[in-house]
């Protein structure tokens, strides 16, 4: 672990230290020290970096908030800072260590198409008291042993050497360049299998860059045994070079898959937030709304008891036609059709509050406009806006009524509990609660 770990909710706030330590306040605020701050303040002064942080006064003090990302950024001295899901349980964590907050991440990360986080487990998640940055690597090096235990993956390679005999195909002109005074040898090329390949490249990389990064006993133990198994491999030269050649491999790697995922991204921090300059590979920032909307989605794939779930659909367009063509596809996050109705789904990674009825509980405008947009257009009678759980926000709002012929269902999700739970709830509310 590095020897200083902060952490953070998206949407908190971050200030500098006056008694030059770094700590965090009762109502969640994020001191730092002058050291830290200013790498923050430079970062959030970036165009990049515009959605991550904003730097502004309150009060009469330098402050920055955080955005709606979760992950994790890289500080100066290999310190790190975690930010976490601003979420209904707020709770450090229980008696075994374990932030619920990242659990929920977690929970969430692993339901992403097309990621590595598919392969994170409950194992993953039950070791939820470690940073972030330390659950991902474990999760790294269990794909990684289980390439290990298969044996690594060879390739025929070209090799050109200087020797005493023939051996595949001479080379006249290298001969001449390399062995004028050397008439014992001759230069040759010839084909032999090789563990030097751009995969195993990679992974062995990985390794030395995580390496300096956990601080943890246990894991560096596992990281040296996984080094001995590497230890005929060199370092990559030209990293991108060999992440480009990973992306049309034979179907003999097909099993390094998982392992070179886990290794590209805690290399290069390509996750779905936007990379700044000043960020280093150990940055892993991930937008809270596209985690939300795909975990709920993926949800009612896989759990929703009847009806033809699609997602994303692009069918319906706002304007029917426009110079010959219609306009402005209306893209709902979750549509499902039953025979005899349509519901449309649509999730906001926003705060809500339930009790309060003067200001609209907090509910943009927008958010309205849109939904009834996606009923009008998909023939749907019930839509309904799904917003994460909160201490304010934890059962359906009472039921808007757009007009005599559709109607707007306001739900609660909670990330802490299981997905399917979370699903099930939604279909006994709208079995109960739409209009037939």
């Amino acid at each position: 672990m590095p020897s200083i770990h902060l952490t953070v909710t998206e949407s908190g706030l971050i200030r500098l230290s006056a008694s030059g330590s770094n700590e965090l306040t009762a109502d969640h605020t994020l001191l730092i020290t002058e050291r830290f701050w200013g790498y923050l303040r430079d970062l959030a002064s970036l165009p990049e970096a515009e959605n991550i942080f904003s730097y502004s006064y309150q009060r009469g003090q330098e402050t920055i908030r955080v955005g709606t990302y979760a992950g994790l950024i890289e500080l100066p001295g290999g310190a790190v800072l975690e930010i976490l899901p601003k979420i209904w349980q707020q709770n450090p964590a229980d008696s075994e260590g374990h932030h619920p907050a990242r659990i929920a991440l977690l929970r969430m990360l692993r339901h992403l198409r097309d990621t590595p986080f598919r392969t994170l487990t409950d194992a993953h998640l039950g070791v939820a008291r470690l940073p972030l940055w330390n659950v991902f690597v474990l999760a790294f090096l269990d794909a990684l042993t289980t390439v290990a235990r298969q044996g690594l993956q060879t390739a025929y390679q070209t090799v050109e050497a200087n020797q005493p005999f023939i051996r595949g195909r001479l080379q006249p002109a290298r001969h001449l360049r390399e062995n004028l005074v050397h008439a014992e040898r001759l230069a040759v090329a010839f084909d032999a299998l090789s563990v030097n390949v751009p995969p195993n490249r990679i992974l062995k990389s990985a390794l030395l860059h995580i390496l300096p990064r956990v601080g943890s006993v246990q894991i560096e133990t596992r990281l040296y045994q996984l080094l001995t198994t590497l230890h005929d491999v060199p370092l990559s030269e030209n990293l991108l070079a060999d992440l480009s050649a990973i992306q049309t491999l034979n179907r003999l790697f097909d099993r390094y898959t998982p392992a070179l995922r886990w290794a590209e991204l805690l290399l290069t921090g390509r996750a779905f937030g936007p990379r700044t300059g000043k960020t280093s590979a150990v940055s892993l920032l991930f937008p809270m709304q596209r985690i939300f909307e795909e975990y709920v989605a993926h949800g009612f794939r896989a759990f929703w008891p009847a009806g033809d779930v699609t997602t994303q659909e692009s069918s319906a367009h706002l304007v029917e036609e426009h110079g010959g063509s219609p306009k402005f596809r209306l893209r709902p996050d979750i549509l499902v059709r039953h025979p005899d109705r349509t519901l449309v789904f649509d999730t906001k990674w926003k705060t809500i509050d339930g009790t309060n009825t003067q200001r609209q509980y907090g509910i943009e405008s927008a958010d309205l406009y849109q939904l009834f947009a996606y009923g009008k257009k998909y023939g749907a009678s019930d839509v309904y806006l799904i917003y994460p759980t909160s201490q304010t926000f934890h059962k359906p709002l009472d039921v808007f009524g757009y007009d005599p012929s559709m109607r707007l269902h306001v739900l609660p999700f909670d990330v802490t509990q299981p997905l399917r739970n979370e699903v099930e709830k939604v279909w006994k509310y709208v079995s109960v609660n739409s209009e037939q």
